[in-house]
Order: structure tokens, then C-alpha cells, then sequence
């Protein structure tokens, strides 16, 4: 078997390509694989509640954040958790790393798709939640939309919110 750090590298590496980042600079898309191939996957297996996996993610968005050129939050998040979505759901570094633990805690990756998903249903249920675009999302937009988000999944899907994407890109609901 490859060391496990070219595993956490592959899954950097098929987690962000040029359409993930689309309208960044062209080094976008290197920096951030760097960033997410070198994240000391660890420190995710100690992870025993939401406020615990929050702060650690907010800690590598604001890291990512100043490493990309254009600084833009918006893209440092959806890429952490398209990333953490698929290691944790990798099973060699799910078995080394357990992070199995952090499934319920993981994010929808905001995109355009999605947040107009979210603000659609939103409206359903007379829930206003404002959606400009990913470049200038900023972390209190976030969590209006992931505690939306979260909601939305368990009432509709019975599942965590990281799956919704799955369920949307599946057909246009």
C-alpha cells in the first residue's frame, strides 16, 4: 500500500480541480491542493462535538485563506469541505485517521447550485437567507445557511447536510 500521505494528496488532489475554484487565479488550485494534502488529518480523530469541529475548521479556513491570492473565505471553506467530505469517506484514511467521527459535523460545500437550493427552501418555510456568491461569503452567512442546511437535510432526507449534494446533483429537484 502507498504511504498515506500520497493518499491524503490524491484525495487533495481529485477534491479541487480548476472547476471547484472557478473565476480564481490559475494558482488556486495548486496552493490549495498543497494546503489540504499537508492538513494533519489527526487532529480530526480527537473531534467529540460540533463546537470542537468548528473551531478546528474555522483554524484551517482562515490558514487557507491567506495562503489563496485572492483571500476569499468563500472558496477557502467550500474547498476544506469538499475535502474533508471525501477523506472521510475514504476508507484508507478513514481507517487510519477514524474520521467517520467528523461525518456529522461536515458542511454542504456552498456553491451557487446549492445556496439557491437552500434559499428556495428557505422561502418555504418564510426564512429569508441572502446569497450574493461564494467570492465574498463570509463565516456569519455560512452558518445561517449550514444551520439551515443541516435542518433542511434531517426533516427532508433524514441524513447530515454534507449529503445534500449528493441528493441535488442527482436530478433538479
Amino acid at each position: 500500500m502507498p504511504p498515506i500521505e500520497l493518499i491524503q494528496k490524491r484525495i487533495a488532489n481529485i477534491s479541487v480541480g480548476s472547476s471547484t475554484v472557478r473565476g480564481q487565479p490559475k494558482e488556486t488550485v495548486k496552493i490549495t491542493r498543497n494546503y489540504l494534502g499537508s492538513i494533519n488529518l489527526q487532529s480530526f480523530s480527537d473531534i467529540k462535538d460540533q463546537t470542537q469541529f468548528n473551531i478546528l475548521l474555522d483554524k484551517h479556513t482562515e490558514a487557507l485563506k491567506k495562503q489563496i491570492p485572492s483571500k476569499s473565505w468563500g472558496i477557502s471553506r467550500k474547498v476544506l469541505n469538499i475535502f474533508l467530505f471525501q477523506a472521510s469517506h475514504d476508507i484508507i484514511l478513514n481507517r487510519k485517521y477514524a474520521l467517520d467521527c467528523i461525518i456529522s459535523y461536515l458542511e454542504l460545500p456552498l456553491d451557487n447550485p446549492n445556496a439557491k437550493r437552500l434559499v428556495k427552501y428557505a422561502r418555504l418555510k418564510n426564512i429569508r437567507l441572502n446569497w450574493n456568491n461564494i467570492y465574498s461569503l463570509k463565516h456569519e452567512t455560512s452558518k445561517l445557511f449550514q444551520d439551515f442546511a443541516k435542518e433542511y437535510a434531517h426533516d427532508k432526507y433524514d441524513c447530515e447536510r454534507c449529503y445534500l449534494d449528493i441528493y441535488w446533483r442527482r436530478s433538479e429537484e
